[in-house]
């Protein structure tokens, strides 16, 4: 017994040594420290004595039990809570992880943009020397404060605002240049100036019928041209109020704008046709809609048809409902003109029948678009914009493979190579040092973050808005489809928004007014948003054609799984534009390094052979993670740990949240398997550690069954090749793989469209629909067919 007491009097103070090494280092390693002690100060110790009794020592054996229950000896508790304590509450982010090199430039975060390569031209050229009339100049100049052209607006518009011939009928336009770079106003202007002179013939009102038709593939990018054509429409139509009405031809307001993309009832949109619309911008589906189904639609007289983002149209599986289109076009033409001949037509006076003239807009020259471009052009050229050469002008011709196009000359492009495990607290890093610098300059800051696919872009928005560091959800409600915005406590004076192509047509509409700084009225917050900053989590949807204003950097957080090289410069282009400096990231795993060289090997610039090709620079984690988190030292690690933990808390706070987490982990797998066949060394299923993948989720574990689902994705995507996935709709979707598996909202909601517009084909390589436009209407060919195939049963 006297063993005894000198141990328990000699452990004392060394218990209350290693109480401070629990404040400084925490419980784990107390615990580990603890379980040494009698081994460290008693290097030989003494054999215990037997005691007499048998009995008498089983009898004392309870009792040093229930003293040590009852805290007598401090590192023994601790080393039983540690063993009691749940395993979700220790999250190793910085431990296990591939090697990744540091990053072999000293670059930092932020650059000094290069000269741009979009911006209007600050040599001689001018609207006036275009041929541009003066009342679309005063009003450019002093309202849209745009003083001199871009260089697309410079070679395209003196082609397009010749006059026309019958003896010789201008050329159709192919026009070809970088993102951000004037080809709205390029193909708006010189119709206005078209058709704005109608107005001195005295028959001439909105009823005419519509004379001009832009495409655009969504519904988005439609509502913006629709905007910036309105904005046009307003100028004055007179110079000053000295001029006399002799000295040139008096022009009325007789020019209407509409929108056809689905947000109003096809009744009410067959009102504003029947009254007239002039000038009409349209989705696809819905104008072969109407093409098919109005008959008071009056186009017969079209004049101008522009095919904007061809591309994109083609990615989208619109060919058959453009072939469409154009036929309806061409057959009212032809009943109007019959119309006429016969003397039933309903015009006063003549009227001068010309031949339609077709503009297309496309990034690059597919085989597809280049397709499209033989059937829907006549006679046509392509037009670049061209810094050296304004009249650089060509027959169009496929792009060969080593013709190559690149960003904005004054993009930033940067990556970083994130482990699984860190992609998730690297990016908050990542965005909170970006508002912080936006702080800083005292300037709003807009930021685009692309995800792969609707469920992940669910999930991260849910995520930033409602987690907290307390622990606490800040709406333990699900999220309501049409709610706009969110805020984030880990991201200070900004708004987090989100866009896909499952949410409703107005959320989605309020989601780009409000994180363009727009007065949103349906919004229900009340915080002025104009002034803040906005970020904005998205798929590929935006990736096209959005002129978003004063976008300061462009996250891909989710590489593209479609499109490749093109994909990247559609997403980029949503910065540095119109020669203003923006910011590209790009987050790399390990297995994905290859992705860089590849990448830099299909980007090169327009411009002088000398100057370098389009490069990507190198950060390393460490310094976004360090830059956001801040700290000395590696504390940045322990502060990333804790916002980890925040986020790992409210998933498993309720079975909503972990559902959304499991989900967005699915489509990001799935999605994944749908890279192109080219692309598979560098991307496959099997690259991924699906363990650390679930981290960046949120997720202790990865969902169960997920290796079974992840080897069928890989099986599939596999397969399939070049299939791609349509940019509004979660990639993997259609596969049914796991059927048994749980399935989010949004799946659900997209298997019934695809059981309401029939079966998709399969055509080289691509998941099309059977003659079905984006609002399910089949188009004619598919009705003959089917109405072939009845009169025969």
């Amino acid at each position: 017994m006297d063993d005894l007491v000198l141990n328990i009097s000699f452990d004392e103070p060394v218990a209350k040594k290693r109480s401070n090494l629990s404040n400084k280092y925490g419980r784990t390693l107390e615990s580990l420290t603890s379980l040494k002690v009698p081994s460290s100060h008693d290097k030989t110790p003494k054999k215990r004595k037997a005691p007499d009794n048998p009995i008498q020592g089983a009898s004392n054996q309870p009792k040093k039990r229930r003293k040590l229950e009852e805290g007598t000896s401090t590192h023994v508790q601790a080393a039983s809570a540690a063993v009691k304590a749940p395993r979700h509450i220790v999250s190793s982010l910085f431990t296990s992880n591939p090697l990744v090199p540091k990053a072999s430039t000293s670059l930092p975060i932020y650059t000094t943009p290069a000269l741009p390569s979009n911006a209007p031209l600050t040599d001689s050229s001018t609207f006036e020397g275009v041929g541009l009339h003066k009342l679309l100049i005063n009003h450019l100049q002093g309202k849209m404060n745009i003083q001199k052209p871009t260089s697309i607006q410079r070679a395209a518009l003196p082609h397009l605002l010749r006059p026309y011939d019958d003896k010789s009928p201008p050329p159709d336009i192919f026009l070809q240049s970088q993102t951000g770079s004037g080809k709205t106003l390029a193909f708006l202007l010189p119709i206005i100036q078209d058709l704005l002179p109608l107005s001195s013939l005295s028959y001439i009102d909105r009823s005419i019928g519509t004379l001009a038709i832009i495409i655009a593939p969504t519904r988005e990018l439609a509502k913006q041209i629709s905007d910036v054509l309105e904005t046009l429409l307003k100028m004055r139509l007179r110079e000053s109020q000295e001029i006399s009405d002799d000295t040139e031809p008096r022009l009325t307001r007789w020019l209407v704008s509409g929108l056809l993309s689905g947000g109003a009832t096809r009744a009410h949109e067959k009102a504003r046709l029947r009254k007239g619309l002039p000038i009409l911008v349209a989705t696809p589906g819905r104008l072969l809609d109407h093409l098919q189904n109005s008959t008071s639609f009056n186009v017969g007289k079209c004049r101008w048809l522009v095919l904007d983002e061809a591309d994109r149209l083609m990615d989208l599986g619109f060919e058959e409902t453009i072939q469409g289109i154009l036929k309806g076009l061409d057959g009212r033409r032809k009943l109007a003109m019959k119309a006429v001949e016969q003397g039933q037509g309903m015009e006063v006076g003549g009227w001068e029948w010309r031949e339609r003239r077709t503009i297309l807009c496309s990034a690059t020259i597919r085989e597809d678009v280049q397709k499209l471009a033989g059937t829907a052009l006549k006679r046509p050229i392509v037009i670049r914009g061209s810094l050296d050469d304004p009249n650089d002008t060509q027959p169009v011709q496929a792009q060969s493979q080593a013709e190559h196009f690149a960003p904005p000359s004054q993009l930033s492009q940067k990556y970083i190579v994130t482990p699984l495990k860190l992609r998730l607290v690297t990016l908050v890093a990542l965005l909170r040092s970006l508002l912080a610098d936006g702080a800083r300059r005292r300037d709003p800051t807009r930021i685009i973050v692309f995800l792969s696919s609707t469920d992940s872009v669910d999930f991260h928005w849910s995520l930033l808005g409602k987690a907290t560091m307390g622990g606490e959800d800040t709406d333990k409600g699900p999220s309501e489809p049409d709610q706009v915005s969110v805020q984030s406590s880990l991201l200070p004076d900004a708004i987090v928004y989100r866009l896909h192509g499952s949410l409703p047509l107005a959320t989605r509409l309020a989601s780009v007014s409000g994180f363009a700084g727009k007065k949103n009225k349906s919004s229900k917050s009340n915080i002025a948003e104009a002034q803040s900053s906005t970020i904005l989590l998205c798929t590929s949807v935006a990736s096209r054609g959005l002129d978003l204003p004063q976008v300061r950097a462009v996250i891909q957080y989710d590489l593209p799984t479609e499109g490749g090289a093109t994909e990247y410069i559609h997403r980029v282009g949503r910065t540095a534009r119109a020669g203003k400096g923006g910011e590209a990231w790009s987050f790399v795993c390990p297995s994905e390094a290859e992705w860089v060289p590849w990448l830099e090997e299909r980007l090169s610039t327009s411009s002088a052979e000398d100057t370098p090709t389009a490069k990507l620079h190198a950060v390393d984690n460490a310094v976004v993670l360090r830059k956001g988190f801040g700290g000395k030292g590696t504390e940045y690690e322990e502060r990333a740990t804790e916002v980890q933990l925040a986020f790992e808390r409210w998933v498993l706070a309720s079975k909503e949240n972990a559902e959304l987490a499991r989900s967005g982990f699915k489509s990001h797998l799935r999605a994944y398997a749908t890279h192109p066949a080219d692309e598979k060394h560098i991307f496959h299923v099997r690259n991924l550690h699906s363990g650390h993948l679930a981290k960046a989720f949120a997720l202790r574990d990865a969902p169960s069954g997920m290796d079974k689902a992840s080897k069928a994705a890989a099986k599939v995507g596999s397969k399939a090749g070049k299939k791609k996935h349509a940019g509004r709709q979660p990639a993997g979707a259609l596969d049914s793989s796991d059927e048994d598996a749980d399935i989010s909202l949004t799946e659900k909601r997209m298997k019934a469209i695809v059981r309401e517009q029939g079966r998709l084909t399969k055509k080289k390589g691509m998941l099309m629909p059977s003659g079905v436009g984006e609002f399910q209407i089949a188009s004619s060919d598919t009705l003959a067919k089917l109405v072939k195939s009845v009169s025969i049963d």
